[in-house]
């Protein structure tokens, strides 16, 4: 059965299903406990088809997108490499801090 079939069912079991609410004229209780074998029939057949549409329309188009986001792959993004040497660090007012000895030009830069 093809996607649109499928669909084609679906909707036609969901009109089969509501028809006694929407057209409640047309389906009038004869039996003793206020049903009508009409109405019976449609909503057990409506229920049928569309859940055979459901079925077959997660089946044609739910089935391969789940095998196809499953085998996806992203895009991996490596660093930039880049060459650092060890003893090249930025230390802003290293030469400050690290003596005992108090330079306010440096502290005033910071």
């Amino acid at each position: 059965m093809t996607t649109l079939n499928a669909l084609g069912f679906f909707l036609l079991g969901i009109a089969m299903l509501f028809l006694p609410v929407l057209a409640p004229g047309y389906f009038v209780s004869n039996a003793p406990d206020g049903s009508n074998t009409s109405a019976l029939w449609l909503g057990v057949m409506g229920l049928f088809q569309g859940s055979m549409g459901t079925f077959f329309i997660f089946r044609n188009e739910g089935v391969p997108l789940a095998v196809r986001l499953m085998t996806l792959r992203l895009p991996t993004f490596k660093p930039a490499e880049r060459e650092s040497s060890p003893g090249f660090v930025l230390r802003p007012l290293q030469a400050g801090y690290m003596d005992s000895q108090s330079n306010e030009e440096q502290r005033v830069a910071a």
